[in-house]
């Protein structure tokens, strides 16, 4: 067979490539079977007819086209056998990636393989062939119809195949939330979004539910629906996860709730006003047997501590509040006020001291009792008690003669006050003014021991500044004295050097004259040249001196 050039092609005159042209052989081939008898040609028309007709049927007949936001439902019919029972889905097989999915791939092959039913797996958005409209029956449908959460809903799946639930010796469902095995709700909760594998409608049903919301200032009591039976179904309150009332509550906020798991109910825990008139008002007969009429409200809350006993003790359905105030504190209230009210006199609740007694002890013992039914009562109050028409009159006006005479005493008590507030106001003013004058007193005295303290200080000062000046004077006349002595010690001391030498000549001329001659001669000596005088002259009298030796005088006197 020849290469085909697939560049070597022409082109058509609209553009379009044309298709390269056949081999040789090809051609030959064709040509022979062209060229052949009829029945070929036949042949080869049926051939070509044939793959053109089973493109056609995979193109137009077998393809389906899922278009966004729509899945595929399949409806097996050339399988081998039926289901059992009632059932109609087969169920989707295994997960590949289940550690199990050998055994449990096994078990389904044996229960459900070859069976004709309703498939439970979906199929999303695409192009499929392989489903032909003579083994299946195909339905397209919008995941709106059933995969699709909403935004603020939540989503319960309901089960519509498998086994159904046990019932129990009564004949009501045993279980609420299916196993995945059996026919029911999933304890599933699905948030907004879409779920293809819940998309099969005839498999599963999508049930819309608004979360559960806890308002702040309440308190959710949760009642379990689908869990192990009580294992000591007489007490009002059973163990956490057990079926019934359980003991916590839930805080505020959204909770995203199974309701066929679960049921919160919300119950206020703030203060409540029960008003306790017309319809609801308290009438009870006196100890003189006169009918009294009681007006007033109580102030009450549920006690959160113990909300779940008193929701399974006192609800009825859902509502707590109304049924408290009707059925605990108007009772409680009414049974009181019969039992001690009938001890006073009809004439006794027009006093105010008997009205106080009476509210105190009311709202002491309706506290106490209400307490015990998990109700906290915060305040009970008396607005009113009418006593009958036929005593109201004159006990009021003796109570009103009495309220004037406490209220003259009153008054006297007033007038005493204040007489006893001008005395003081008085005695005030006056220990205000000694005590203006006793400050300014003191003021003079502290002024002047100031200033008598700034003189002694300010003597004390100069006294020590003279002494360190006198110190100072001494020490340098001292100083002058030691100086003056050190300096005549020096002269002299150089004038005693001076003349040490002259007293040594002095001592060596034999006296004082002597050595003034000497020294006047050795002076005026040199300044003579020469001497004219004879020899008895009085220069004459001056060598001769020289010439002859002097003689000392004798120690005993006379000539030598």
């Amino acid at each position: 067979m020849n290469p085909v050039n697939i560049a070597d092609h022409r082109s058509s005159q609209d553009g379009h490539a044309m298709p390269p042209p056949l081999p040789p052989s090809w051609t030959r081939g064709m040509g022979g079977w062209l060229s052949g008898g009829s029945w070929q040609r036949r042949l080869l028309t049926a051939a070509l007819a044939l793959v053109v007709g089973y493109g056609i049927y995979f193109w137009e007949i077998r393809r389906v086209v899922v278009p966004p936001n729509h899945v595929m439902i399949l409806l097996k019919k050339d399988g081998y056998r039926t289901l059992g029972g009632d059932n109609v889905i087969v169920p989707r097989p295994p997960d590949p990636k289940d550690p199990q999915y050998a055994g449990k791939l096994a078990q389904w092959q044996r229960q459900y393989e070859g069976c004709n039913g309703i498939l439970e797996q979906v199929y999303p958005e695409g192009t499929y062939f392989a489903y032909s409209p003579f083994d299946y029956e195909r339905q397209i449908i919008s995941i709106e119809d059933g995969a699709l959460v909403p935004a603020g809903k939540v989503g319960i799946v309901i089960k519509l195949f498998g086994e159904r639930m046990p019932a129990d010796a009564e004949g009501q469902v045993a279980q609420v939330l299916s196993d995945g095995q059996q026919r029911g709700p999933l304890g599933l909760l699905l948030t907004p979004g879409r779920y293809n594998q819940y998309a099969n409608t005839y498999a599963y049903q999508i049930k819309h539910v608004n979360p559960v919301q806890v308002e702040p200032g309440h308190r959710g009591v949760v009642t379990i629906l689908a869990g192990p039976p009580a294992k000591d179904p007489n007490q009002y309150l059973v163990a956490s996860g057990e079926q019934g009332m359980q003991p916590r509550t839930e805080m505020e906020g959204f909770l995203y709730v199974n309701p066929y798991e679960k049921r919160v109910t919300p119950i206020s825990i703030v203060s409540h006003r029960f008003e306790m008139s017309g319809k609801d008002i308290i009438q009870f007969p006196s100890a003189d047997s006169f009918d009294i009429k009681l007006e007033g409200f109580v102030e009450w809350t549920v006690n959160p501590d113990r909300l779940p006993l008193t929701y399974v003790q006192y609800a009825n359905g859902s509502e707590l509040i109304s049924y408290l105030e009707e059925g605990v504190i108007l009772p409680y209230a009414r049974a009181y006020c019969r039992l001690v009210g009938s001890e006073y006199k009809a004439r006794d609740f027009i006093s105010g001291q008997t009205k106080q007694k009476f509210q105190d002890e009311f709202e002491k013992n309706l506290r106490a009792e209400c307490w015990k039914q998990g109700i906290e009562i915060k305040q009970a109050l008396v607005r009113n008690i009418v006593p009958p028409d036929a005593i109201k009159q004159p006990i009021n006006e003796r109570e009103i003669a009495k309220e004037q005479i406490l209220q003259y005493e009153q008054q006297i008590k007033v007038a005493e006050s204040q007489a006893m507030l001008a005395t003081q106001e008085e005695t005030s003013t006056q220990n205000k003014a000694v005590g203006e004058a006793n400050k300014e007193v003191v003021k003079v005295v502290k002024t002047a021991e100031q200033k008598r303290d700034v003189a002694l200080t300010l003597a004390a000062q100069d006294l020590s500044v003279a002494k360190l000046h006198l110190e100072a004077a001494q020490k340098q006349a001292d100083a002058l004295i030691a100086k003056g002595t050190a300096e005549a010690n020096v002269t002299l001391l150089q004038k005693q050097a001076e003349a040490q030498p002259l007293r040594e000549q002095v001592t060596a001329f034999g006296d004082g004259d002597a050595y003034a001659r000497f020294f006047f001669y050795q002076k005026v000596a040199p300044s003579i040249k020469s001497i004219l005088a004879n020899t008895d002259g009085p220069f004459g009298e001056l060598f001769r001196q020289f010439a002859v030796p002097a003689t000392r005088p004798s120690s005993k006197g006379g000539n030598p």
